[in-house]
């Protein structure tokens, strides 16, 4: 089982580096090396536990929208949530997750190759999770109005530019490793803010984290509902 593990990680791998650093049994990890970045999936999970947490996210829902190798809804996973459903247009990421969910046994999930505009918007989640998401999509008002019409609280983490204007710059359409990784554009806060207001979002907590990059990475929780975070 354990030389399985090995080959499957490692045969991942060889299509293109893992996204996210899992630890798997015997020792084995996905990727060689970590990465001293707030957007790297252990560092950034180390600021979203203590707010997930105070979401009181046992016996929820989650939605976890752009999911990659499926690092955040596992982590969910463990919380005692009622169930996640992970999706990412990335075939070769959703089969990494799978193998992830298989891997630790771990049954509370779903990881799907969907598309975020075609899910139905009768089927309601109580939180949504878009992580890296915002400045990795070619048009932010629509994916911010659908998130907005599937759930009443978000969790968005995102690159931001560094202003108080209502702006969203061109991101040049960088890519960072395959095609689902353009940099599309760069929202400020107000931006963000303004928009989730427009859509009925009227609570809403920032938290920053001034980093060394060029774009420091926000992260925001928006409701509906009134938040104690």
């Amino acid at each position: 089982m354990i030389d399985h593990i090995k080959e499957k990680v490692l045969e991942f791998a060889e299509k293109e580096e893992w996204n996210h650093q899992f630890y798997l049994p015997a020792g084995i990890k996905t990727r060689l090396t970590d990465i001293n970045s707030p957007g790297y999936n252990i560092n950034k999970w180390r600021r979203l536990d203590p707010i997930i947490e105070k979401l009181n996210p046992k016996g929820k829902t989650i939605l976890d929208i752009g999911c990659s190798d499926g690092y955040y809804s596992i982590q969910c996973a463990k919380k005692g949530i009622k169930y996640a459903v992970g999706i990412d247009p990335d075939p070769l990421r959703i089969e990494r997750a799978n193998f992830i969910k298989d891997v630790l046994e771990i049954n509370n999930i779903k990881f799907e190759i969907k598309d975020l505009y075609k899910l139905k918007e009768n089927k309601k989640y109580d939180i949504i999770l878009g992580l890296g998401l915002l400045h990795r999509i070619p048009n932010i008002l629509r994916c911010l109005e659908k998130m907005s019409k599937l759930s009443n609280t978000l969790i968005l983490e995102f690159k931001t530019y560094n202003s108080l204007a209502d702006v969203c710059i061109s991101g040049e359409k960088e890519m960072k490793s395959n095609k689902y990784n353009k940099l599309h554009s760069i929202p400020t806060q107000t931006f963000v803010r303004k928009r989730m207001e427009d859509f009925g979002f009227k609570n809403n907590v920032f938290f920053d984290d001034n980093s060394h990059l060029n774009y420091k990475r926000t992260i925001l929780v928006s409701s509906k509902e009134k938040l104690e975070l």
